[in-house]
């Protein structure tokens, strides 16, 4: 519980309210990145799937990549010689993706306000893998449904969804519950008035 309570400790000090719907954690995540506060999201998000074998963790690039990566060194250090694998959906197609040699689905982009495609080849996540996706923010819930809905495109299945920071007031969660999977949080923010981060008691579920 202690990580859980410091990742929470570290949001309300370096995280700031941008207008009434943005959560900014540049110096945290999304620009630059605070491993020490990676490796503490992925302890703590590999904990929540500990009785679950993982394959894959899944995450979009590119504010995902490092928790995902701390999250797939504590699993597999529970797991080996049976490792995860952590892959990331692009957000443009490049020319190592040959067509007919991915999967595609639309998404739309809160942080650059505009739609937004993730491309996942075809041949990186195998039929019948057990994905984790994880990922830096759950708002109305769009990325991480897409992400989804690239799992099953893959013929695999998830197990369960992992996010930093959920801003609970933009019901994302309800965009998740067509995948019968479980979410697990580590802050919720609960509002941003008065440009104040407003977050919940730390918890998990």
């Amino acid at each position: 519980m202690y990580l859980l309570e410091r990742i929470n400790d570290m949001v309300r000090e370096h995280g700031k309210a941008v207008g009434d719907a943005i959560v900014n954690v540049d110096t945290l995540l999304n620009h630059r990145i605070d491993y020490t506060f990676s490796a503490y999201a992925g302890t703590v998000l590999a904990r929540a799937v500990r009785d679950q074998h993982i394959d894959v963790i899944l995450t979009a690039e590119a504010s995902g990549i490092s928790v995902a990566v701390f999250t797939a060194m504590t699993i597999n250090n529970e797991q080996w010689p049976h490792p995860a694998s952590v892959v990331f959906a692009k957000k443009s197609r490049p020319i190592t993706l040959p067509e007919g040699g991915y999967y595609v689905v639309d998404s739309f982009s809160r942080t650059k306000n505009r739609p937004i495609k993730l491309y996942l080849g075809s041949h990186v996540i195998p039929p019948g893998a057990q994905v984790y996706i994880v990922d830096d923010f759950l708002a109305q819930g769009t990325t991480m449904a897409a992400l989804g809905d690239l799992v099953l495109m893959a013929d695999a299945e998830i197990a369960a969804f992992g996010v930093v920071l959920e801003k609970t007031f933009e019901h994302g969660r309800e965009e998740l519950k067509r995948f019968g999977a479980p979410v697990y949080s580590l802050v919720k923010v609960t509002s941003l008035e008065g440009g104040t981060l407003h977050l919940a008691p730390p918890s998990l579920s």
